[in-house]
């Protein structure tokens, strides 16, 4: 664990599985997953700030990505937090073991349930003359 409170991308993965065993039965898990942005702390803003939405395709600077989980517990002494922060060189290894370890997470999901296809419309009684 850094100084931020982040743990290396392994400890992260095996946590995040005992997050996910721990609210099998009953819980949430949240994850979220974003561009980790510079922060300037003489101006005490993130630099380039989220609503710019300057090109930055130009500048041919890679971004790290942060990775959290939380239990989402309201009480703060039950709450669980956990974050990593990913290299771009090394996304695509992380993202297979991430997967692999989301996917057997959610195991106990039910599937919705979705009303069946609809059946035939019902013909409108014809307005004209009967034989």
């Amino acid at each position: 664990m850094d100084a931020k409170g982040r743990l290396s991308n392994d400890e992260f993965l095996s946590q995040l599985g005992e997050l996910f065993k721990r609210q099998q039965e009953s819980g949430t898990v949240f994850l979220q997953q974003k561009r980790l942005t510079e922060f300037d702390p003489v101006e005490n803003k993130h630099n380039p700030r989220p609503g710019d939405f300057t090109d930055t395709s130009s500048d041919g600077k890679t971004y790290p990505l942060i990775f959290r989980a939380s239990n989402g517990a309201p009480d703060k002494s039950k709450k669980l937090k956990y974050s990593t922060v990913v290299e771009t060189d090394k996304l695509e290894a992380f993202w297979k073991k991430y997967s692999d370890v989301v996917k057997g997470g959610v195991t106990g999901l039910k599937k919705k349930d979705k009303k069946k296809t609809k059946g035939k419309k019902k013909k409108a009684p014809a307005t004209g003359v009967s034989k």
